[in-house]
C-alpha cells in the first residue's frame, strides 16, 4: 500500500441535484512517489476538484488521467482498466524515505444511481472501500434507514452525520434513506 491514513466526507447536497461534495484525506507513503493517483469512480461525473498539501494548504497541481496513463507510474495496479480515470496529484516534492506527504482533494460528484430522491426520501447507496468515512445529511433531513452499521450524531448546524469504520478488506455497502424534517 502507498497511502496510510485515508478519510473520506460525503457532504449531500439536496438530493434532486443528485450531488454531494467529497473531502478526500490521504497520506502518500511511498518512497519517491512524485504522484498521488485518486479514482473517479465510473458513472460519476466530477466537478469543482481541487487540491491541496494539508501541512501548509498550498494549492497542488493535478490534472485528470486515464488508467492507461497512471499504471505507468507503478503507483496504481497493473490490472486497472486502461479507460478508467483518476486525478493525478504533483506532489510538491518526492516522498522522502521513512517520510510522508499530507493531501486533500476536494471534489463534487454526480451520480444519480447512487444519490437521488425516490417516493418524497433521499436514498444514498454506495460502496465504501476508505477504511474512515463521514456522511452529512443536507440540513432538514433525518435519518430512517442505514443498512450498514454507523454512529449517528448531530452537528453544531443541525445536520445529521453519519460515520462508518470499514473493517472488511472489501467495500462496505451502505445505503441510508432519510426524510425531510416535518
Amino acid at each position: 500500500m502507498f497511502a496510510a491514513d485515508e478519510f473520506t466526507l460525503y457532504e449531500l447536497q439536496p438530493p434532486e441535484t443528485h450531488q454531494f461534495a467529497i473531502t478526500y484525506d490521504v497520506t502518500a507513503t511511498r518512497e519517491g512517489a512524485q504522484f498521488c493517483f485518486n479514482p473517479i469512480r465510473p458513472g460519476s461525473v466530477a466537478t469543482k476538484e481541487r487540491v491541496i498539501e494539508r501541512s501548509t494548504g498550498k494549492e497542488l497541481k493535478f490534472e485528470v488521467v486515464n488508467g492507461k496513463e497512471a499504471k505507468t507510474t507503478g503507483l496504481v495496479p497493473a490490472d486497472t482498466s486502461d479507460k478508467a480515470e483518476f486525478i493525478k496529484v504533483y506532489l510538491p516534492a518526492p516522498v522522502p524515505k521513512g517520510g510522508e506527504t499530507r493531501i486533500r482533494i476536494f471534489k463534487t460528484y454526480t451520480d444519480a444511481p447512487s444519490y437521488t430522491l425516490t417516493d418524497g426520501k433521499l436514498v444514498f447507496t454506495r460502496p465504501l472501500g476508505i477504511k474512515r468515512n463521514l456522511i452529512v445529511l443536507p440540513k432538514g433531513w433525518e435519518l430512517v434507514e442505514c443498512a450498514s452499521p454507523g454512529i449517528v450524531s448531530t452537528g453544531d448546524d443541525g445536520r445529521v452525520h453519519i460515520s462508518f469504520l470499514n473493517d472488511r478488506d472489501d467495500q462496505l455497502p451502505v445505503k441510508m434513506v432519510a426524510r425531510r424534517l416535518p
